[in-house]
């Protein structure tokens, strides 16, 4: 049986190492990336690369080099993010994407290239070695969840998850008729950076679950569906 390959944005810390380290767990082919690739952990990543989504020569020379490789990726996650909480050096930014009294377009932008539209351009770039079956993966939020917003605000993080929402959808419908699958997952709040320690999952549990429903093909039956790490269906 042929290797398969599992491809993971943003894969040295958080859900990315631990998504990493479940799929080398079923001796998958692991790539990783990071924007830098010497943070990698190479117990677990079979082939690591610099990539950084903020900046469009990165990604053009990340996929040229993957597409050149020629080997047919079978999962692509989309993990990596941008949460503009993380501009710590800047203590307005955070205030500028999540309050309508300052908010300022060009930052809020920097959250909806990074968290939706780079996805979309490494899946366009990616699409030539993608997988007869390939499934990929965008991880979303569920602050993305139009349905489920009850508080205002947030306009960069839960925006820019909405829109990968969308894009997640639309190409799902694209490749429907292709054998292709496209899903959003909501992770839940996890044991993260950003989750914090009071977070009710671990990233670890997250990812098996993720790897799980994809080797018992529940992410290949849900195409176009924003779904809960139990296979559920989570409010667009």
């Amino acid at each position: 049986m042929t290797q398969k390959t599992v491809l993971i944005t943003g894969a040295n810390r958080g859900l990315g190492a631990a998504l990493a380290k479940a799929a080398h767990g079923h001796a998958f082919k692991v790539i990783g990336t990071a924007r830098k690739s010497s943070a990698l952990d190479a117990s677990f990543i079979d082939q690591g690369y610099d990539l950084d989504l903020s900046k469009a020569d990165s990604i053009a020379s990340f996929c040229t080099k993957i597409v050149k490789a020629g080997h047919p990726i079978d999962f692509l996650i989309n993990n990596a993010g941008f949460n503009p909480k993380d501009r710590k050096d800047d203590p307005t930014y955070f205030q500028s994407t999540f309050k309508i009294a300052y908010f300022d377009a060009s930052n809020v932008s920097d959250s909806i290239w990074i968290n939706a539209l780079a996805p979309m351009t490494l899946i366009s770039k990616l699409l030539p070695i993608l997988a007869d079956d390939a499934v990929v993966l965008n991880i979303s939020s569920w602050l993305g969840s139009i349905g489920g917003k009850t508080a205002g605000g947030h306009y960069g993080y839960a925006g820019s998850k909405a829109l990968l929402n969308m894009f997640t959808r639309a190409v799902a419908l694209e490749l429907a008729d292709t054998g292709r699958t496209a899903v959003a997952l909501n992770p839940g709040w996890m044991r993260t950076d950003m989750g914090g320690d009071n977070a009710e999952r671990s990233p670890d549990e997250v990812a098996k679950a993720v790897v799980d429903m994809w080797t018992d093909g529940t992410l290949m039956s849900k195409n176009g569906q924003f779904l809960n790490i139990d296979g559920t269906e989570h409010p667009w």
